[in-house]
């Protein structure tokens, strides 16, 4: 996984922490929100997350005062904290500036921006966008997480999903299923069922490599309705993971 790649997120507000989540991981970073400071502070200290987004308000003043300890503390000086301003004034910038934070966000700049800004940040300490891959996890096979594929006939025959990221499926199937020998890389797989614990969702899906019983495949075509529930689900892997 790429230097930048994993990203603490904390704030006061669910709905943003969830927002800034999609953004990212459909951006190929691997988020993980927090709730309370303290946490954040045990987050940091352990070296895994190289970039910190939090909100801010200038009424804010815990959140300020971890910001000044963190650009002070040895353990956390290098991690690159981006602020999210909410209704900034003049002096709340400069205090910020003064504790030693130069990323800003206006809050409703608009979704571009914040991508355009947290890429660039994450190119500055080695992390290039072209160069990042999705993040995958695997599914142990006792959780029986599978996709059912629409054959030509209509009928629909399994195959094990043994992981999955925001951008497809690794899929593997036993030596007795000939229909699934036969696909070769450039193969789409149209209207198939992907059933993994709470997740039930229609995708649509290319095959970009076939080999010792294996497919990876790739998502396409997805609106924003679908793309939401494998987040949400990808995102609860994650977190299962302890990333």
């Amino acid at each position: 996984m790429a230097i930048g790649s994993k990203i603490l997120i904390y704030s006061s507000d669910a709905v943003e922490s969830e927002k800034y989540i999609r953004l990212l991981m459909y951006q190929k970073f691997v988020p993980k929100a927090v709730e309370s400071i303290s946490y954040v502070t045990l987050a940091l200290v352990s070296g895994e997350f190289p970039i910190f987004l939090c909100t801010y308000a200038p009424e804010d003043t815990a959140t300020f005062d971890f910001l000044k300890f963190m650009r002070q503390d040895a353990q956390m000086r290098s991690v690159i904290p981006v602020v999210i301003l909410t209704k900034p004034t003049h002096d709340s910038v400069s205090d910020l500036i003064k504790a030693g934070c130069s990323n800003f966000i206006l809050e409703g700049a608009g979704q571009q921006v914040f991508i355009d800004k947290i890429d660039a940040i994450a190119a500055s300490i080695g992390d290039i966008r072209d160069k990042r891959q999705f993040a995958r996890v695997q599914i142990p096979e006792y959780e029986n997480a599978q996709l059912l594929v629409t054959a030509k006939n209509g009928n629909k025959y399994p195959m094990r999903v043994s992981n999955i990221s925001m951008g497809g499926l690794q899929l593997t199937w036993s030596p007795g299923k000939t229909s699934v020998q036969k696909m070769v890389a450039g193969d789409t797989l149209m209207n198939c069922l992907l059933v993994a614990k709470n997740l039930d969702l229609y995708v649509d899906l290319k095959v970009i490599s076939v080999f010792n019983y294996k497919i990876g495949s790739q998502f396409f075509g997805l609106n924003e309705e679908r793309l939401s529930k494998l987040c949400d689900f990808v995102y609860e892997k994650f977190l299962s993971e302890k990333i």
